[in-house]
């Protein structure tokens, strides 16, 4: 032990950690230390530490923001502004519309799904089927809107308001068997009522009941339908039973959906701020790209400093005077690549590579970009089977189908009497190959080992196979009533002119050829 004076100086054993020093004051009371640095294990107090969870000077702006609340205090707070943002940025940033318009053509197609009924009575499968095929013609109360257009409705509705919502109406005088009909509702319409704050069963336009499940639902009823425009006392209830509202959950008890552009906004206005600027600073070089200086200082030029130059043409300098040319240098060179690397953020959250945000695969390879696209299309799988349901799983187009057979058995006489088990089966469109031949060989090869069937391929293409087959029958007799007859079959490989079931033999120099039987 070293005195210093009045101070005393202890050196404590930290283990492997290098000692430090503690400083007490021995004049006052020399029982009573205050350590600089706590003691690790050994009687002191052992703390753990995470790096992540540390705020200090240099983080704590990043993460001010950061608590451990439900999302619902998040939505009930923020929602009305991404929404706002999600539904603004589009409308002015064409690489973003393009990026939404992309994912709806991915995910819906030209037409929509194809719905195959399974169950052991054939008559039931099919009345089915023609029911809803009929029915999605035109499913909402506007008989102009399609289904097809309902389904990119419900697509393009989550990119801007992280959800879709929907009531289930009856239609008196719907065209049809089935009166049932979609009347589409914007989310901003589901509010709580003025005197319903108050109430913790209700909120953001929804009452739960006790086991936090949707009961009723509160939608704003506009003052007009042209300028739909809101009124904040008139609000019509729902029953739960009578709404569609479908978001993807980030946590349990989510009462509203996110907006899909959320997080890909920031990088959309960074993006957008940073070409106005590059441009500015592109037009700035390009106005003052010629300056007149002078080494001289003792010559005089008694004209002002301002003067117009025409284009592409050339002028004489005062004397004493040379020109000087500012270099271009905006866009940088790594313009390109830092949009690039800025726009996979804007198709992150839905697994769209870059290639499918520029429309540009100039840069990969075939085999890259299938890989690169692969990723992406189990994304869009996943989002088709969200909206339509599977065999395993719950679907908003699952949920319709059954609506309309229960509907339908007292208007339908095929579908009266539903079997015990029904499955229903969609089939999506699918994006286009790159090598057509290779996916016909592809689909050759299927049908041909029976793990793909004739409905299966052409519902890929958005074709029936009743529609199909009956396109086929329809170009056979227009082929008999004009008098013409099939081409005759090929010769087989091999065997020109030869008989089924027989392979030429090329004889060799000085022998005949002969046909033996395959």
């Amino acid at each position: 032990m070293t005195q210093f004076q009045n101070t005393t100086v202890d050196t404590l054993s930290l283990g492997s950690i290098p000692a430090l020093p503690a400083i007490a004051a021995s004049s006052v009371d020399t029982s009573v230390r205050y350590v600089s640095h706590p003691v690790w294990g050994g009687g002191g107090h052992s703390t753990r530490s995470f790096e992540s969870a540390e705020t200090t000077r240099l983080n704590q702006a990043h993460w001010r923001d950061a608590d451990d609340q439900s999302v619902n205090v998040w939505l009930q707070s923020k929602l009305a502004g991404m929404r706002a943002r999600s539904t603004y940025e589009p409308r002015q940033n064409g690489m973003v519309l393009g990026i939404i318009n992309t994912h709806i053509d991915d995910i819906v197609g030209p037409d929509g799904p194809a719905l195959q009924v399974i169950s052991d009575d054939d008559k039931y499968n099919t009345a089915l089927e023609d029911t809803w095929r009929d029915w999605f013609y035109a499913p909402t109360h506007k008989p102009n809107v399609s289904g097809t257009s309902l389904l990119k409705s419900w697509v393009r509705g989550p990119w801007k308001t992280g959800e879709f919502l929907a009531q289930l109406i009856t239609l008196p005088n719907a065209d049809g068997p089935i009166s049932l009909r979609i009347r589409p509702q914007h989310p901003r319409w589901l509010s709580t009522p003025m005197g319903m704050t108050g109430d913790p069963n209700v909120f953001m336009g929804i009452r739960f009941d006790g086991l936090g499940r949707p009961a009723t639902y509160y939608i704003q009823k506009p003052q007009s339908l042209p300028t739909q425009l809101a009124t904040f006392d008139q609000f019509d209830q729902v029953p739960a039973e009578d709404i569609i509202h479908e978001f993807i959950s980030e946590e349990e008890d989510q009462a509203r959906g996110i907006p899909w552009l959320n997080t890909a906004l920031q990088p959309s206005a960074d993006l957008r701020d940073y070409d106005a600027q590059v441009m500015d600073a592109a037009r700035l070089m390009a106005d003052q790209s010629t300056l007149l200086y002078c080494e001289n200082p003792e010559v005089i030029w008694e004209v002002p400093e301002n003067s117009t130059y025409e284009r592409r043409t050339i002028r004489m300098s005062p004397p004493g005077w040379k020109p000087f040319v500012l270099p271009a240098s905006q866009p940088p060179v790594q313009y390109p690549d830092y949009r690039g690397e800025r726009m996979r953020e804007l198709g992150r959250p839905v697994g769209m590579p870059l290639l499918m945000i520029r429309l540009d695969s100039s840069g990969h390879n075939y085999s890259s970009a299938r890989l690169d696209t692969q990723s992406y299309a189990r994304a869009v799988a996943g989002i088709q089977n969200w909206i339509s349901g599977t065999e395993k799983s719950y679907g908003t187009l699952n949920r319709l189908v059954d609506e309309i057979a229960k509907e339908g058995r007292f208007s339908v006489p095929g579908l009266r009497n539903r079997p015990k088990k029904v499955v229903y089966k969609w089939t999506w469109p699918t994006r286009p190959h790159v090598d057509r031949l290779k996916e016909a060989s592809a689909d050759d090869k299927k049908l041909t080992n029976g793990s793909a069937t004739m409905t299966d391929v052409l519902a890929t293409d958005g074709k029936t196979i009743e529609s199909h087959y009956m396109t086929l029958a329809r170009e056979k007799k227009l082929k008999e009533k004009a008098g013409l007859v099939d081409e005759k079959p090929a010769d087989p490989p091999g065997n020109p002119g030869g008989k089924p079931g027989e392979v030429a033999v090329v004889a060799k120099p000085g022998k005949k050829e002969e046909t033996v039987n395959a």
